[in-house]
């Protein structure tokens, strides 16, 4: 994804400096040159945006993926507990009530059991 994201800014940015070079009236040297270190620092751009993107979407889908597991674990208990306990008792045991989403630097923790 990120190197995908890198080549496609890197190819938009070569493609704006010629066009800006061009209407500036720049020589045809002048204009390689900028669009190359323009398609290098996109290329950089890109990649960094990429990877910002898949560890934001590799941090929610871990978030969404334990709470199921959590309320599979919730499940498991309720259809093995005894017939006198509440399905509701059992699954406030298993599944604890989030207020807030960690904060930027904090590792999620995982339910093992």
């Amino acid at each position: 994804m990120s190197r995908k994201l890198g080549a496609q800014i890197g190819l938009l940015a070569f493609g704006m400096a010629i066009i800006a070079g061009l209407y500036a009236g720049n020589s045809p040297s002048v204009i390689l040159m900028r669009a190359l270190v323009a398609m290098v620092i996109g290329v950089f751009v890109g990649q960094g945006a990429g990877m910002a993107g898949r560890l934001i979407l590799r941090e929610h889908l871990q978030r969404i993926k334990q709470q199921i597991d959590l309320e599979h674990l919730a499940a498991i208990k309720v259809s093995m507990s005894p017939l006198g306990e509440s399905v509701d008792d059992v699954a406030e045991e298993a599944v604890p009530q989030a207020t807030s989403s960690p904060e930027v630097g904090q590792e999620v923790t995982h339910a093992t059991q």
